[in-house]
Parts: structure tokens; sequence; C-alpha cells
């Protein structure tokens, strides 16, 4: 079973949304220019075809113009659509490259730390089974294992390298009932990706909408 706790994520949200913001800023004036390329293109597209029709009769005209509208607008928001995709897949290929690079910073102690002193908190058992990464674990173990022995109230606690890559962070797991409270960055921006693809699609909105 796993735990969900309110507010685990406002630490790395904080670091992780300012890098998306950066991100996004950067993007935001080439996809303008590449969005009202596509507009100038489709309308073009469409006074081409429109004069290809106009000495029909009016009444096939008329029809006509209806479905080059339609075909145009179709087409349009598959590249609309397209464009998010791409857009999603490229931020997220830069959060999983940055979370690498954030967890070589003195800031990423401080997460560690933080959580897990939440982690402990929340976790009744007395036998815990702590899962980190094998980088950590070789270069941060001697700080994890004072941040667990200062934090563990008695508590019986076993540290173990994950058999995932987790990138950074950790689970933390009760032997004995089997709740598991998952603080790892790879989770962390995984249960992001919906928030993250949701923000996205609203910022292209208003870039299209401009």
């Amino acid at each position: 079973m796993a735990v969900t706790v309110e507010g685990k994520l406002e630490l790395f949200k904080k670091i992780l949304f300012e890098h998306i913001e950066e991100d996004w800023a950067e993007k935001r004036n080439e996809l303008i220019k590449a969005m009202e390329e596509k507009k100038e293109e489709k309308k073009k597209e469409f006074e081409k075809r429109k004069r290809a029709i106009v000495e029909d009769g009016e009444g096939r005209a008329q029809a006509k113009r209806k479905s080059i509208i339609a075909q145009v607008q179709s087409e349009a928001d598959y590249e609309v659509m397209k464009k998010r995709e791409a857009l999603l897949s490229d931020l997220m290929g830069s959060l999983m490259d940055w979370s690498r690079e954030f967890i070589k910073t003195d800031g990423y102690k401080s997460f560690l730390s933080n959580n897990i002193e939440k982690a402990l908190h929340m976790m009744d058992g007395e036998e815990l089974l702590f899962s980190f990464s094998e980088k950590d674990m070789n270069e941060l173990g001697s700080f994890i294992k004072e941040s667990v022995e200062r934090l563990k109230n008695n508590k019986n606690i076993e540290l173990i390298k994950s058999s995932t890559d987790i990138i950074g962070g950790f689970t933390l797991e009760d032997k004995n009932s089997g709740v598991l409270a998952d603080f790892s960055i790879k989770t962390l921006i995984d249960e992001g990706k919906e928030y993250m693809g949701r923000m996205l699609y609203e910022k292209l909105d208003e870039v299209l909408k401009a």
C-alpha cells in the first residue's frame, strides 16, 4: 500500500516548477513564432484553395468552402496537438536531465534530510527499510546514516540500495505492514507529469489565442 503525504512535494515542487518556468520562458518566443508561421501558412493555403473554386456555382462553391475550412481547421488542430506532445516530451526530458544535476548540489542534501525527517515522522512501524540510489549510498552514505541515526527514535532501520533507477530521494517501507512511502525523485516527476502537461497546454492555448 502506498502512502500519499499531503505536502510531501513542497520542497521539490518549488525548485522543480521554477525550472519549468525558466524552461518555458526560453521556449515561448520560439513557440509564438512557429505557431504564427503555421497560422499564416494555413491562411495562404485556404486562400489558394478558395480561389481555385471561385468560378464554381454558388451552391457548390459554398459547400466546398465549408469543406476546405473544416479540413484546414482539422489540420491546424492536429499540428497543435503534435506541438503540445513534442513540447511535453521535451520538457519531461529536460526535467530528467535537470534532476540528475540537482542531486549533485548541496540543495539536494537538504532535500534528503528534510524528507527523511518527514518520512520517519509519518511511519508508525518499528521495523523500517530505506532504499536509496546506488549513487547516494556510495557518495552520501555517511550523511544518510547520520541523518537517519539522529531521527530514528529507537526504530530498527535498515538501509539498502534501490533495485530500480529512482534518480534520487528514497522509499521507506514498513517491513511488517508493507506500507510504502515513496519520496523518490523519479516518482515525484511522474506524479507531477499530469500537472505539468495541463500547465503546458494552458500556456500554449494562451499563445494561440493571443
